[in-house]
């Protein structure tokens, strides 16, 4: 009967215990928290150089200190403004937090170099030596979409993203981004290195380098209702439309907490009720 007993126990934290931990698993592509870098639209760390009738919503600074080149003619804000050095630096170790916060796993894994163009993508987490984008690429449904290139992001040609929130697209590269001429990209643009943006490139979203440079040329960037308020005015208040690309995963982190704390005292229940019963 002990015998019995202990099987029936040990069945029980088995299938309980896969009933936490399937959940899991099956976690969904998540948005990082920007912090301090989510007032920004470009964010460099070398220099930030432009060329012609450059326009961006947010935020523009150089975190090792220096005036940013071309700006006029460029034009930064409403309601963004160049950021000193002392700011920048605190919103680019915030980006290095993003940066490795988007370090999630591969839900799918090209091989080698992959162009998406012609691809019809759901939410996920997409990853490749490298990437690039040719022609269309469209996003479908909702939900976050996470690029993750072991090198680079190139884009040419008739390069345009379809569909998709620009607050929940990133692209992750652990080497650089250019974006060719007439590129029409959404999304946030996280490189380590530096940032390129050719001649008549636009960006519905951001472009931030860790430890490079940021070059734009007669550039067109949106993405207004993805930036928050800068926290260097005191306050944390979101700005545009609600939809800011802050992730959800604290909290699904504690719902998962507060299930496997529910299941141990179940299962650890039983198991005295199943000893006294023997």
């Amino acid at each position: 009967m002990l015998k019995y007993n202990k099987r029936f126990t040990a069945i029980i934290v088995f299938v309980l215990a896969l009933g936490v931990l399937q959940p899991a698993t099956a976690m969904a592509a998540t948005s990082p928290t920007l912090g301090a870098a989510g007032s920004y639209s470009v964010l460099g760390h070398t220099t930030v150089t432009n060329t012609g009738p450059t326009t961006m919503p947010g935020d523009l600074g150089i975190s090792s200190g220096g005036a940013p080149t071309g700006f006029p003619p460029g034009v930064v804000g409403p309601p963004g403004t160049i950021r000193n050095a002392g700011d920048s630096l605190i919103a680019q170790n915030a980006n290095t937090a993003a940066f490795g916060a988007l370090d999630q796993g591969c839900d799918t894994t090209y091989a080698g170099t992959k162009d998406l163009v012609g691809s019809n993508l759901v939410a996920g987490v997409y990853c490749a030596d490298a990437f690039e984008l040719s022609g269309t690429l469209t996003l479908s449904g909702t939900g976050v979409w996470i690029f993750k290139s072991a090198s680079t992001l190139i884009t040419s040609g008739t390069a345009n993203v379809v569909g998709g929130d620009p607050c929940n697209v990133w692209w992750r590269q652990v080497s650089s981004a250019t974006l060719g001429t007439t590129t029409q990209l959404t999304g946030n643009v996280l490189s380590l290195t530096s940032n390129t943006i050719q001649n008549g490139a636009s960006l519905n979203g951001r472009a931030l380098a860790q430890t490079g440079a940021v070059t734009l040329d007669s550039n067109i960037i949106t993405g207004s209702e993805c930036l928050s308020a800068p926290i260097f005015s005191g306050t944390s208040t979101k700005v545009g439309l609600p939809n800011t690309g802050v992730a959800t995963t604290t909290t699904s982190q504690q719902i998962i907490a507060s299930i496997v704390l529910f299941v141990s005292i179940f299962a650890l229940y039983l198991v005295r009720k199943i000893r006294k019963l023997s």
